[in-house]
């Protein structure tokens, strides 16, 4: 493994921060979108699909969030707009800023072949709801299986958790070469 800064390892890559391993997606602005490459907890979603509501943002925030402060400095971590549009296209979550999120579905779709390489054996949320009132209670949200695909789960179910953050680009990380 070599120390490198984190705007130079390659998009779709893993890299490694103290234990913890991530993928990167992009970089824009002297900032770098990243996945963890594992889950890191399995939780219930929450009481309904709203993320900015959820258990799932909660436990993020207070075990995990934490964690990664601790490696790279709060500043290093970037606050960042997550849009909770539900699958069908109502809106009634708005956009959620905060430091740590879910990826959403347009997300996973968008780096579906990222993700494929980096395949994991359970499933895991997603940030996107299926649907809310008036078309469907707001109970179901959308995570992936285990294949791939996408589909939706009760918030009450426990299911993986994979972090998404966005990171100052000029953070040391350790890669392979």
């Amino acid at each position: 493994m070599k120390e490198i800064m984190l705007k130079e390892v390659k998009n779709g890559s893993a890299f490694k921060l103290g234990d913890l391993e991530f993928i990167k997606f992009s970089d824009e602005n002297d900032r770098t979108v990243v996945v963890t490459k594992e889950t890191v907890f399995d939780s219930r979603f929450g009481e309904n699909n709203n993320l900015a509501e959820s258990t799932v943002l909660d436990r993020l925030k207070k075990e995990f969030l934490p964690k990664v402060t601790e490696l790279i400095g709060e500043e290093n971590i970037l606050e960042f707009e997550t849009d909770l549009t539900t699958l069908d296209g109502l809106k009634p979550y708005d956009v959620m800023k905060s430091k740590i999120s879910l990826p959403t579905f347009d997300f996973y779709r968008k780096n579906v072949e990222i993700f494929d390489k980096y395949k994991l054996d359970d499933w895991w949320w997603l940030a996107t709801p299926d649907s809310a009132k008036p078309h469907y209670d707001p109970i179901w949200i959308s995570c992936v299986s285990p294949s791939g695909s996408v589909d939706s789960n009760d918030c009450i179910s426990e299911l993986g958790v994979r972090p998404f953050l966005n990171f100052v680009s000029s953070i040391l990380v350790s890669c392979e070469e």
